[in-house]
């Protein structure tokens, strides 16, 4: 077995592990990392409109009804800020298959004035903004007609010599709205009658929408459609790549710069604080850290010397995922580790040049596998794939109760694919990992990151 000196002068070694430094750059005195420039969201869209058609058509829907944060989201480029104050439910949105129909945004009045108006230049949107009822003691659910509603209007101007170009904007954004209805449920009936889908089958990805619908005598037929959603995202448009590629390269940053301080920090929890703040500093959100086989945030060790552990960092860059996993030496760590380690990297390079459109979800996980007994080995190692975009895991569920990873899921070009590669043992010296984020080709895949080696020395 070499050791950790012979590892990092032998020429394969040299691939497997490099110390965490050379990743780092700016982070103690070169320049602060650049935030990343996020303008073109509010022209791009997320959503790949052909393909959201495609699935529309074979579910026999003529729109899709969301209020999920993930699907608005990526229907409309606007994660409901309403929804992160801990509101349910605080905004819709309705996707027409037929590309000749606006797509309709309802959230609140003020929400819109204050938050989402500055971030939306796409000319095939239109808001229906809902308030409160003038008359406070009308239940406005229950009511026949519509009743009156508040204005929405925003901030009241003291002086107009001192309103800025950014307050303009958002008047000039609030007069190309609807006029405000008295409940979300009100400005949902208004959207879907002023879009001709009243009677329309309606895709949804929620129960709720169902008893809204119901209640205001909307749709021919409402049929779930969370899943389909889901099928759609699971191939990513230009856009979404484009964002990804971001999230990912500022996810790894951050946790290479948390691996060059390993020592110094002295624990885990320290690790995990840093890794967030390094996150942060590059314009990503962290997500969850797991350090030495546990995601608890209450767990804290120390880091000494002759440890293995695995850290696998998740982030996120405007709701689209970054996540990468790599075993960190302290030291020399046991040489079963040392062995375990170039067992996952050999099997993970055969999985990537196997990895393509066609491949199921199993047979990633047999490639893997059938590596590791090759090298002459027993060890339990996952090789679990899974798609990565608006959530860590962003597939399609067979069932509440089901499997997370359906095996029968089958590789399509341009999804942005993880392969977890943990060692699932105890007592073998510590705990390994490897992962990074695969962009799909048609002959092949690519990382959409910088890669470092598959050991890292803190």
């Amino acid at each position: 077995m070499p050791t950790r000196r012979e590892l990092l002068s032998a020429g394969t070694g040299a691939a497997l592990a490099l110390p965490a430094a050379n990743w780092a750059e700016g982070v103690t005195d070169g320049p602060r990392p650049r935030l990343p420039d996020l303008g073109f969201l509010r022209n791009d869209p997320l959503v790949d409109a052909d393909r959201a058609r495609f699935f529309m058509d074979q579910l026999g829907v003529d729109a899709l009804v969301v209020t999920h944060p993930s699907n608005v989201c990526y229907l409309t480029n606007h994660w409901p800020q309403l929804d992160r104050m801990g509101f349910r439910n605080s905004m819709m949105a309705v996707f027409p298959r037929d590309p000749a129909r606006p797509v309709a945004l309802i959230m609140h009045a003020f929400s819109y004035y204050y938050t989402h108006s500055p971030e939306d230049a796409f000319s095939n949107r239109q808001v229906y903004p809902y308030t409160s009822a003038v008359d406070s003691g009308i239940d406005v659910e229950r009511a026949e007609e519509e009743p009156a509603a508040n204005s929405g209007d925003g901030f009241r101007i003291v002086d107009e010599a001192l309103i800025r170009p950014r307050e303009l904007q958002r008047r000039r954004s609030m007069q190309s709205a609807q006029s405000p209805a008295p409940s979300p449920s009100w400005a949902l009936a208004r959207a879907l009658n002023a879009l001709g889908l009243e009677k329309a089958n309606l895709g949804i990805d929620a129960p709720v929408l169902d008893d809204v619908l119901r209640r205001r005598g909307m749709g021919e037929k409402i049929i779930p459609a969370e899943n389909v959603l889901r099928r759609i995202r699971f191939v990513k448009s230009p856009t979404e790549i484009r964002l990804m590629r971001l999230a990912a390269q500022a996810n790894v940053e951050a946790a290479m710069a948390v691996v060059q301080r390993a020592r110094k920090l002295g624990s885990t929890r320290a690790l995990r604080a840093e890794f967030l703040s390094e996150a942060a500093r590059r314009g990503n959100h962290g997500v969850f850290v797991v350090i030495n086989g546990t995601s608890s945030e209450l767990v804290d060790e120390p880091i000494k010397d002759g440890m293995a552990f695995l850290l696998d960092c998740v982030s996120h860059c405007r709701f689209y995922h970054g996540d990468f996993g790599r075993t960190v030496f302290i030291g020399e760590p046991h040489a079963r580790m040392q062995r375990g380690c170039e067992a996952i990297a050999t099997a993970w390079r055969e999985i990537q040049e196997q990895l393509r459109p066609g491949l199921r979800f199993a047979d990633v996980t047999r490639i893997g596998r059938e590596c590791i007994r090759r090298q002459g080995l027993d060890l339990n190692v996952a090789f679990r794939p899974h798609s990565v975009g608006l959530f860590h895991t962003d597939h399609p569920q067979p069932g509440i109760l089901g499997p997370r990873v359906p095996d029968e899921l089958v590789i399509e070009e341009n999804m942005i694919l993880s392969v977890d590669c943990p060692i699932l043992e105890a007592g073998i010296g510590g705990t390994a990992h490897l992962e990074d984020l695969m962009l799909i080709r048609a002959s092949g895949n690519e990382a959409i990151h910088e890669v470092p080696p598959s050991v890292l020395m803190g």
